[in-house]
């Protein structure tokens, strides 16, 4: 891909948001786009957000760490549902939550319990926020969503039991999605992959993790091997790598993913959206 810094959009701002509002899905069809890091919009009948970062993220100096600008600012938003994944800066951006609650007030937010919190005092009200919990189907109109445990870095629940991190399987009118969020491998998160229906669209980290981002206090995922070699066990029908263009620092080139999973199985489908492009998916 050459330099990761080079990355940019190939449609943004309001062209963009218009171009989500607009797409009409046809049925057994499901559009996407790519909002960088983990963040990705779905539409089948609703329109689901999943980890979007939509405003700057700043180091302690005040310095950008973004690679490459917000898309489109918050108040663009049109969406249903909104799914965060956990609690870090760069999958539940409170800056954005908020800015969505404000310019939409029908947009609803999954997030895993321990953050509920997070989101009232940020002036999001309770009654438009659901809590995840492990093991728990949310059946919604239009969105079936079934959290499992992640592992960030190990599986966690806060004081009061409720989850910290967490991998969703999100099904869009017979489309599954399995979207793991920031996660190592365990053997509890292996069996919980391997009770699931074979996702039609996969979205697994591939940054990995090493000595020095974490003594950075920069806690790594699975690696673009492990992620590759997922896809294969879970017979994953197109996988979508994530997390790993964004946040100085912390990048790989996706295309040595793509090259692991040809490795590990030759009819593997993958595909790296630009950031903005819009794909259709039929299963």
């Amino acid at each position: 891909m050459g330099n990761i810094r080079e990355r940019t959009w190939y449609r943004q701002g309001s062209e963009l948001a218009e171009e989500i509002a607009d797409t009409k899905v046809p049925k057994g069809t499901l559009a996407f786009w790519n909002l960088g890091q983990c963040g990705f919009v779905w539409k089948e009948q609703v329109t689901v957000y999943i980890d979007p970062v939509l405003n700057d993220i700043r180091d302690e100096q005040g310095s950008s760490r973004r690679l490459y600008p917000a898309p489109f600012s918050p108040e663009l938003v049109r969406g249903d549902y909104v799914l965060c994944t956990h609690g870090h800066i760069d999958h539940l951006a409170v800056e954005t939550l908020s800015g969505i609650a404000r310019s939409d007030s029908s947009t609803r937010f999954i997030v895993p319990g321990a953050w509920e919190k997070t989101l009232t005092e940020a002036g999001i009200g309770r009654e438009r926020i659901l809590t995840a919990q492990v093991g728990r189907r949310m059946d919604l109109p239009g969105i079936t969503v079934l959290p499992v445990s992640a592992a960030h870095p190990e599986h966690r629940t806060d004081e009061d039991g409720k989850d910290t991190a967490l991998c969703y399987l999100v099904a869009m009118g017979g489309i599954h999605l399995l979207h793991l969020g920031d996660t190592y491998l365990t053997d509890s998160l292996l069996e919980d992959l391997r009770q699931l229906p074979a996702p039609h669209l996969f979205f697994p980290p591939i940054n990995g993790g090493d000595y020095f981002r974490t003594k950075r206090d920069c806690i790594g995922n699975i690696s673009y091997v492990e992620a590759a070699a997922l896809a294969c066990i879970l017979k994953a029908d197109l996988t979508i790598p994530t997390h790993f263009d964004m946040i100085e620092g912390n990048t790989i080139d996706p295309l040595i993913f793509a090259g692991e999973l040809m490795e590990q199985n030759p009819a593997a489908r993958w595909h790296i959206p630009a950031l903005g492009e819009r794909v259709l998916y039929m299963k």
